[in-house]
């Protein structure tokens, strides 16, 4: 109970606090620019929460880039924006700089990205993963055990709303050969309609395998569906999305890696699968 309730204020959160902030932005720019004294409150205000927007905006308008790794910039500037605010204590650009900003990226670093995952006793190294069944684009249902006899790459994604999926995805096309080199079929699982899969293959111009998982069966075999876990105003994509996860089983299904984050700005890059293929199949 207490898990779902933090999941549906997740959801309520990302949105509607960048659009508080784009808000938060203007209103302290505008101060910056009409009043006839410079104030220091209004200066930290817009240096604290200006950066914030930028950081957020750049990762959803650009989503093949690893911004992810420049997430201390916006704490940073959110703590120089806090000082700034605290010398001059004006109330409003105050509590908009200490609340929005320091407040805000910090909860974004430190509660946001979290996925508040459990163990998962179904997918450890060397268990047989467990059969379950996904829709091919054609809408042709395809099982897990169709793939015996091959080494598998699987990435289960959360959709083309993720700008972290997106680099995920972007780095695995951008490697492809190395992983077609080693005999390794990657296939890639989501809860989104097929259309928007074809959409997103179209875009990464490369044969990767995808497929739907509808209504999350697959997900629920696995014990990864994620309840409320599609951010509020992301049309088209439900509201419970997949946790991200990366598995490596062999010919016989077993289990030989497992990436299973509990932060959604952490994924595996596509030289850590390639290394850790190495390494298993040496």
């Amino acid at each position: 109970m207490i898990k779902g309730l933090i999941s549906r204020l997740k959801r309520w959160y990302a949105i509607p606090y960048l659009l508080t902030c784009i808000a938060v932005s203007i209103q302290s720019i505008s101060h910056l620019f009409n009043d006839d004294k410079l104030s220091l409150s209004w200066l930290g205000a817009a240096v604290a929460v200006v950066p914030l927007v930028l950081f957020m905006s750049m990762v959803y308008s650009f989503p093949y880039t690893r911004f992810v790794q420049f997430i201390a910039t916006p704490v940073v500037m959110a703590l120089i924006g806090a000082v700034l605010a605290v010398v001059e204590m004006r109330p409003l650009p105050t509590f908009y700089t200490m609340f929005f900003g320091l407040g805000g990226v910090l909860v974004y670093v430190f509660w946001y990205t979290y996925l508040d995952r459990s163990d998962n006793v179904l997918l450890h190294k060397g268990d047989l993963l467990p059969d379950f069944t996904v829709n091919s684009l054609e809408g042709e249902p395809v099982a897990s055990s169709s793939f015996l006899g091959r080494k598998v790459l699987w990435v289960f994604y959360r959709g083309n709303w993720c700008p972290m999926c997106q680099a995920q995805l972007a780095g695995i096309a951008k490697h492809y050969d190395a992983f077609k080199k080693r005999g390794v079929d990657v296939v890639l699982i989501s809860p989104q309609s097929r259309l928007k899969s074809k959409e997103q293959k179209s875009r990464l111009g490369v044969d990767l395998q995808f497929y739907e998982d509808e209504n999350n069966q697959a997900a629920c075999r696995l014990g990864i569906v994620h309840r409320y876990g599609v951010p509020l105003g992301m049309l088209g994509y439900g509201h419970d999305t997949v946790l991200p996860t990366v598995l490596l089983t062999d010919e016989n299904g077993v289990i030989a890696y497992a990436d299973l984050t509990d932060n959604f700005r952490y994924r595996p890059q596509a030289e850590t699968l390639i290394n850790a293929l190495d390494e298993v199949w040496a």
